[in-house]
């Protein structure tokens, strides 16, 4: 394995870089069907030009970074932000930012919205830990070793500069453990992605409470066994964030997950 992947890096590096451009793009097209979606039905209140606007400057990133999600994910993501109401005050949160794609596209978003985004990542890649997820969703086994997924804090400003809107953006540096706890601004949205199970529990427990009525955490980590369990640990949410397990959706099913805060009105 490790010797095929030397082998697709060293081929990487010698193809010349406008072929590989033409490569990504061609291979990209084929996923780009809900960014046109997205275009041509726009969420309400966005006019069909500025929906054109973020779909090309997503196209953009997308050909040129390393992303790790889908179009089809970002869409959803996105349309919950653009749902949330604009009298409903929050951020939008991102925890686990990798190189940096989806911080561009979350920040286009967020500037759109006119809401900030706060990034929480290590910028060193994952932490020391022990944690075995066996097979993934996909049939994978997925390492999870120390420093995997590394964006460096520069790489990931870099890129964010280039492509997306970095007047928006807070980098907030450091393990989630460590610099969550003394966050107390209102989210509206948050995407995370950070693969580990100690991590995802890490940020419901603090981002959790922190949710608008009627805003989402998406997880990214929904195809991971120990990240599935975590997210449906009935004793977890009642003892550590406080409340019961809220709405989910896609958990068992999807890689990405909608988890949801009820509003007053939903509990009545």
């Amino acid at each position: 394995m490790g010797s095929a992947i030397h082998l697709k890096e060293r081929i990487r590096v010698l193809t010349p870089r406008p072929l590989r451009m033409l490569r990504r793009r061609l291979w990209n097209f084929r996923g780009e069907a809900p960014l046109r979606r997205f275009a041509l039905r726009p969420p309400p209140d966005l006019s069909r030009q500025r929906a054109m606007t973020l779909a090309s400057k997503f196209i953009t990133a997308h050909d040129h970074l390393d992303c790790a999600h889908t179009h089809s994910e970002m869409d959803a993501i996105v349309r919950a932000i653009f749902a949330c109401p604009a009298a409903v005050q929050g951020c939008i949160v991102e925890a686990g930012c990798f190189k940096g794609g989806s911080t561009v596209k979350l920040s286009i978003a967020a500037a759109m919205t006119n809401r900030d985004l706060v990034v929480f990542d290590s910028f060193e890649g994952l932490p020391d830990n022990d944690e075995q997820h066996g097979l993934t969703m996909h049939g994978e086994v997925p390492n999870f070793s120390r420093g995997r997924y590394m964006g460096t804090f520069d790489e990931v400003r870099d890129n964010v500069a280039r492509f997306g809107e970095p007047q928006v953006c807070q980098f907030v540096r450091g393990w989630f453990e460590q610099t969550m706890p003394t966050f107390d601004r209102q989210v509206a949205v948050a995407f995370i992605d950070v693969d580990l199970a100690a991590s995802t529990r890490t940020c419901l427990q603090y981002l959790y409470p922190l949710l608008a009525p009627g805003g989402s955490i998406f997880s990214h980590d929904g195809h991971l066994p120990l990240c599935v369990e975590a997210m449906n640990d009935d004793d977890f949410w009642v003892r550590v964030v406080g409340c019961p397990k809220p709405p989910m959706y896609g958990l068992g099913e999807t890689k990405l997950v909608r988890i949801t805060k009820p509003t007053q009105a939903s509990l009545n």
